[in-house]
């Protein structure tokens, strides 16, 4: 009887991850840095260590088939199509879902963390850019302005820096 109850618990666990969604195992979650038609750049802002010449590699993504309800400064979650993800920097993949991951609005601010961003870019330094890392968004209740963490990905010696936003 105990061997029957193994069998049947092997059985629907098989099942359980034949019919699993495939598109968990392939998720990837950053803030969207471009749009450019359908597609949307997507970078990471946590680093890895790829080689020791490179000691803080972002992973940066053309995402195709984006959503248009998607904007420039919302942190967001991707699910690709397929396994197939391009090498290059950026890589680039087909979207099969995209969510939006939804940030809370400090009680005393006015704008919220993705209405930064995009103030932000509004900044020559920023916007040009080629590959934006944001870091950090944080505000601060006492000068009622916004800090935005940043870097550029590609540049090894690029520090991070700080741009402040009034909240306004």
């Amino acid at each position: 009887m105990r061997q029957v109850g193994l069998v049947l618990l092997c059985g629907a666990l098989l099942l359980l991850i034949a019919c699993s969604d495939q598109t968990s195992s392939n998720a990837f979650t950053g803030y969207v840095t471009k749009i450019e038609g359908h597609r949307a750049l997507v970078i990471n802002p946590g680093s890895r260590s790829i080689n020791p010449s490179n000691p803080e590699y972002y992973e940066a993504v053309w995402v195709s088939s984006v959503p248009s309800k998607i904007k420039v400064g919302q942190q967001v979650q991707v699910w690709f199509a397929g396994n197939e993800i391009a090498t290059s920097y950026p890589g680039q993949g087909k979207a099969a879902k995209v969510t939006v991951i939804q940030t809370s609005k400090p009680d005393k601010a006015d704008l919220a963390q993705d209405e930064v961003i995009r103030k932000a870019l509004l900044n020559e330094g920023i916007a040009s850019l080629q590959y934006l890392v944001i870091k950090d968004v944080s505000y601060d209740e006492i000068t009622d302005s916004w800090t935005i963490r940043y870097r550029g990905a590609m540049d090894a010696s690029s520090e991070v820096r700080d741009f402040q936003v009034p909240d306004q």
